[in-house]
């Protein structure tokens, strides 16, 4: 099970600045997580809500602060770090060159097996918003310009199929994940709606999971949001593939724990 970085490790840092993704990477975070939303002038910003108000230091006027209708200079005038270490937006091509840099970086040290240590990424297309398919031609254009367009290691997630089915149209090449909050009264209702949209996995909500769907041959499971403990082990132990948490190295070292301890009760 790979310990993926929840808007970076959100729970220590705030949530998709910088920082967050640089602790993430030092906490040893086997994936990184981001949101996108494209702002006024087609920039994609590495965010979750559609207005500012909830991550910006100082308090924002109701419903004006729309990540849409502002420019990323205007974003980039609120602080959305901490009053001690203020913090801007970033764009996702930021984050794309810090996750290539940190991937260089780890195959350096790692050259021998280096296929087994690449960092993957998972960015979260946000919907409903007013730019509809632009989203998703934009993120794959920037993709492109990285040379990420058709990398394993990155994955497209979304709770909504039809930007899934129009990444698809886009460029097919990107493994996708349909993210789901439940799971409604029909007979593995996700994984049918996975084959509707033309998705590779399956993302639930931490509270929800249903044992019958996770460790299915040929599905890939992306459990959410995971920042205690108990949950983490039982993620193991039903053979989750990837585990998101804002708090990225306790995850780990509860992950290791019980790995070791899954180890030792098969050479009692």
């Amino acid at each position: 099970m790979k310990i993926v970085a929840h808007r970076g490790a959100s729970g220590e840092r705030p949530e998709h600045t910088l920082g967050a993704y640089e602790l993430a990477v030092d906490r040893g975070a086997d994936g990184l997580e981001c949101d996108v939303r494209l702002t006024r002038d087609g920039h994609l910003v590495c965010f979750h809500d559609r207005t500012m108000e909830r991550v910006a230091v100082d308090r924002l006027p109701k419903g004006e602060a729309i990540v849409s209708t502002m420019t990323l200079a205007e974003m980039r005038q609120i602080n959305v770090g901490t009053p001690e270490e203020p913090a801007e937006v970033i764009t996702l091509a930021e984050l794309l060159e810090f996750y290539q840099d940190t991937r260089r970086e780890n195959l350096d040290v790692h050259e021998e097996w280096a296929g087994s240590v690449s960092r993957e990424l998972f960015i979260e297309t946000k919907h409903p918003n007013r730019y509809g398919p632009r989203v998703e031609h934009t993120l794959n254009e920037t993709l492109g310009k990285f040379r990420l367009d058709d990398d394993p290691s990155v994955r497209i997630i979304s709770f909504s199929p039809q930007s899934l089915v129009r990444f698809t149209m886009i460029n097919p090449r990107l493994r996708r994940i349909l993210l789901r909050r439940e799971f409604q009264r029909m007979v593995h209702p996700s994984l049918e709606a996975m084959g509707l949209v033309g998705a590779h996995g399956v993302s639930i909500a931490k509270a929800r999971v249903r044992p019958d769907i996770v460790g299915r041959r040929n599905v890939d499971t992306y459990v959410w949001t995971a920042d205690k403990e108990d949950d983490v082990r039982w993620a193991l132990r039903h053979s989750v593939d990837w585990l998101a948490t804002n708090y990225p190295g306790r995850a780990k070292i509860w992950r290791d724990d019980e790995l070791e301890k899954e180890f030792r009760r098969g050479i009692a």
